[in-house]
């Protein structure tokens, strides 16, 4: 057991759906969502990736900062450091200075994923959009790139309507697997739904995409249950949704809180005392770190002994297009509370494909949470 786990002594209590984590999980949410904006909307033609992660990473901190003021204890900021990927990265790019990644400059008609997260109290709210820059009502998205997008947006509302209390983690997996192949896209493999706890990015219930055979021989069961948090997070190819690790350097690493080694070089130590200080059990970037170049030599030893788990950058390969959605939910007791989401364009989207086996249409059709009788009094 490692120092910083404050989820481990009272993890049932912390875990509870009260209206005090609530407020903290929604104040997260709106954190991340108006993150992701300012990234979105920065997000121009010649704009650098490097760039829009630092942007992404100082607004956290800095709405992070401005709310629960009194509570001087209180940890709160970047729970997942922003990552920008265009063209065949799937996932995790979020570039050192000195990395060849850092020039990548996004331009007209690339399609681009942001994912992030934030984090009050360690209650944690992600969220990922995808669009194509410069596209707008007048200039919509079309051909593979509408189809993967739809794809995507169609599979995570899905998503939400599925992981209900009762139901299965397989069910979500293969209706996601469904709703793809009506767009004729794919999930990419292995990609995972995680519950979320505090101060933990990846719980134990979990629901995997476009599973291959020994995932389904190896992968655990799990049912939902009210009062419980998920981030739902969908990527899906137009390619065969193979995805593999590069040259391109991993930079984005969280705390294993469970696991502990005596590090031998200085060096290291001095990094992972700064993650353990700074970061906690959170996910973080080596751009965080005080000295990069030590951050840089220390992470490799605590990656060796499994001190920190590495979120590689991904890629599909090229020519493929990609699609990322994210959101954080609540399992409420009327139904999943959705605290983070970036507003879904319909008009800039003009997929050729749509949802049309029935069993599909009708859950698409159902309501995310059943209304309300009357209004609940405050």
């Amino acid at each position: 057991m490692g120092p910083h786990d404050e989820h481990s002594d009272t993890e049932e209590n912390d875990n509870e759906l009260t209206p005090q984590t609530v407020t903290k999980y929604q104040a997260a949410g709106e954190v991340a969502n108006k993150a992701l904006a300012a990234v979105i909307e920065a997000a121009v033609d010649g704009a650098r990736v490097l760039d829009l992660c630092t942007l992404g990473d100082a607004k956290i901190i800095e709405l992070t900062k401005a709310s629960f003021t009194k509570d001087k204890k209180m940890q709160k900021g970047i729970a997942f450091p922003t990552c920008v990927s265009p063209a065949s990265v799937v996932c995790h790019l979020s570039p050192l200075v000195s990395d060849p990644e850092a020039d990548i400059k996004i331009k007209t008609g690339d399609l681009v994923r942001v994912e992030l997260g934030a984090h009050f109290d360690g209650f944690i709210a992600q969220v990922a959009h995808t669009f194509v820059v410069g596209a707008s009502k007048d200039a919509p998205v079309t051909g593979r790139k509408a189809d993967v997008i739809q794809a995507a947006y169609a599979a995570a509302e899905a998503a939400i309507r599925l992981i209900k209390p009762g139901n299965t983690n397989w069910e979500v997996t293969d209706t996601i697997g469904k709703i793809t192949h009506e767009f004729e896209c794919t999930p990419v493999e292995g990609m995972t739904t995680h519950q979320i706890l505090r101060n933990v990015l990846d719980g134990p219930k979990q629901v995997i995409l476009n599973p291959s055979e020994q995932h389904r021989k190896e992968f655990p069961d799990a049912t939902f249950a009210e009062g419980e948090a998920y981030s739902i997070d969908i990527l899906v190819s137009t390619g065969e949704g193979k995805s593999r690790s590069l040259d391109t350097r991993t930079t984005v690493y969280k705390r294993n809180a469970d696991q502990t080694y005596q590090l031998k070089m200085k060096t290291s130590r001095a990094v992972f005392s700064q993650i353990v200080k700074d970061h906690g059990t959170m996910a973080f970037t080596l751009r965080a770190l005080e000295d990069e170049k030590k951050g840089r030599m220390g992470i490799l030893e605590c990656t060796t002994h499994g001190l920190v788990t590495p979120y590689p950058v991904l890629h599909e390969k090229d020519g493929v297009d990609l699609a990322h959605f994210m959101f954080t939910v609540l399992l409420m007791p009327n139904g999943p509370l959705k605290i983070s989401s970036f507003p879904f364009d319909q008009d800039v989207i003009k997929s050729d494909h749509a949802v049309k086996k029935q069993e599909l249409v009708d859950l698409l059709a159902q309501p995310v949470r059943a209304a309300k009788k009357k209004a609940a009094k405050k």
